[in-house]
């Protein structure tokens, strides 16, 4: 065969073999187009429907972001803890919270304020998670022994999920769902959020009942009081600090610290030995010592006073002097405070924590605006006429508490505070409460800031002392039962249902 036509041949023979080629490709290209549709229609149907559930909250309520102690939680349930969580942050900061958090940008943006945690919005996740770790093995607990939420705990949430409208149109929204969603992310519900506030009062509830249920003995609050008498006993003193500086107010050079301590200990020993039995020159050496721009802070006799502290709760380094039996009111010295100076002291005495602790019941007229003249003469016209009345009527502690159930603008059951403690409410109504000559039964009327208080003296509960030991009692012991229902708290959690929770 000549060359040429073999050439021809696998010219003929290539023709054909890419006619059936391309014959193939048709038939293939049909099949394949009609799978790549149905793929296609699929792909846009699971797109469609993966970010219609994105948009309606479907992730948000029905995915698991989190698991804690065997409970999976939603995005939503996380969301709740979440928002306890800053709440409590909040609710610590008050009004310097600006100072921590910018409202205005996103918390996974914001590094928090140590190495523990990279953005605040990681710390709040880790103390959500943990806080419902807890609430929800004390909720086990609970059920496991049969505990049922009381009426008024179950009133209270049935209000709180009623009332969501009410808070939805107040604040824009066009009912209590979208007011949820606002806050809680989309897909927030009426059902999660009540299921949210069941979990909470139960547990908060059957942990109240847990700490009530500890009793202690009068010989039990004896015992731990003479083992812990440093934790208990109060002592009002003075103190002062004589620092070394750091550096020369004109040059900035290094001061020479052997120097200036030999100077510092000087002061404090000259102010410790004048001062000894005489309070007033302490306060004056306080003015004569302190630099230009301290002068003004100690020329109020309170910079240095410390009112009702416990040993226990002093700086160890004058603890043990403090405690000394052998101390006695006037007694004044100095001790140092390492390399930086010394501290001058002057002990004033005991404080009397064995007084009897009042309990009384009130009526609160609050007045609109205690600024307002009007307003506190109504409020104190109001108050007369309520003591009045009961005065005119059977006068019991009971008509009083009855009296205050209805009357009262306070929600203390019948009005009730027992075992009123020093120092925690407004000085009319604590004078009031402690004064001496009182009496069960006495009446009166006290302002403060928030109006008119009609008084009713009801008698004496425990000492200081004593309610305090036993408060240190059943904290221990409650702690204690927590630790033991709680456990090690952990978490885990699911990156996927993660990324629908709040930021």
């Amino acid at each position: 065969m000549s060359a040429s036509r073999e050439k021809k041949k696998r010219q003929t023979v290539t023709d054909a073999d890419m006619t059936q080629a391309h014959a193939g490709q048709k038939g293939m290209s049909k099949t394949t187009k009609t799978a790549l549709s149905i793929v296609a229609a699929i792909l846009v149907v699971a797109i469609i429907v993966f970010f219609a559930l994105v948009s309606t909250g479907f992730f948000v309520t029905n995915t698991v972001a989190a698991t804690v102690g065997g409970h999976t939680l939603s995005p939503a349930m996380v969301n709740y803890f979440f928002y306890s969580a800053y709440q409590q942050v909040a609710n610590t900061y008050g009004d310097y919270l600006g100072m921590f958090i910018d409202t205005t940008k996103p918390l996974d943006e914001q590094a928090y304020m140590s190495d523990e945690f990279d953005t605040w919005y990681d710390y709040l996740l880790d103390s959500a998670l943990k806080g419902a770790h807890e609430v929800y093995a004390i909720y086990d607990e609970a059920v496991a022994n049969d505990f049922a939420l009381s009426q008024e705990s179950l009133d209270a949430i049935d209000n709180e999920i009623a009332m969501l409208d009410a808070y939805g149109t107040m604040s824009g929204f066009t009912s209590g769902q979208a007011y949820l969603a606002a806050n809680y992310g989309t897909g927030s519900t009426i059902e999660s959020y009540r299921e949210y506030l069941t979990l909470s009062m139960t547990a908060s509830e059957y942990s109240q009942q847990m700490e009530d249920s500890f009793t202690y003995t009068a010989d039990d609050i004896s015992a731990y009081y003479e083992e812990h008498t440093d934790d208990f006993d109060g002592v009002n003193f003075r103190v002062y600090s004589i620092n070394v500086p750091t550096s020369t107010d004109e040059e900035e050079e290094e001061v020479d610290t052997e120097a200036a301590l030999a100077e510092c200990e000087t002061k404090a020993k000259e102010m410790a030995e004048a001062s000894q039995g005489d309070e007033q020159a302490y306060l004056d050496y306080t003015v004569e010592y302190a630099d230009e721009d301290s002068k003004e802070t100690y020329e109020d006799d309170t910079a240095t006073l410390r009112e009702d502290y416990t040993i226990s709760s002093c700086d160890e380094l004058y603890r043990d002097w403090l405690a000394d039996d052998a101390r006695q009111a006037g007694d004044t010295t100095y001790i140092a405070n390492g390399e930086t100076g010394y501290y001058v002291l002057y002990y004033i005495g005991q404080y009397d924590r064995t007084i009897s602790l009042p309990n009384v019941r009130h009526i609160l007229v609050s007045a609109s605006d205690t600024s307002d003249e009007k307003a506190m003469a109504e409020a104190k016209a109001e108050a007369q006429q309520i003591l009045d009345d009961f005065l005119a009527g059977d006068a019991t502690e009971e008509a009083f508490a009855a009296l205050a159930d209805e009357k009262s603008d306070d929600s203390a059951e019948g009005g009730l505070y027992e075992n009123v403690l020093p120092g925690y409410m407004e000085e009319a109504f604590e004078d009031w409460s402690f004064d001496a000559s009182r009496q069960a039964g006495d009446t009166g009327i006290v302002e403060t800031s928030y109006g008119y208080h009609v008084m009713y003296f009801c008698g004496y509960g425990s000492t200081y002392r004593d309610y305090l030991v036993e408060s240190t009692l059943r904290t221990n012991d409650y702690n204690a039962w927590e630790e033991g229902v709680v456990g090690e708290v952990s978490y885990t959690t699911n990156s996927f249902g993660m990324r629908f929770t709040s930021k």
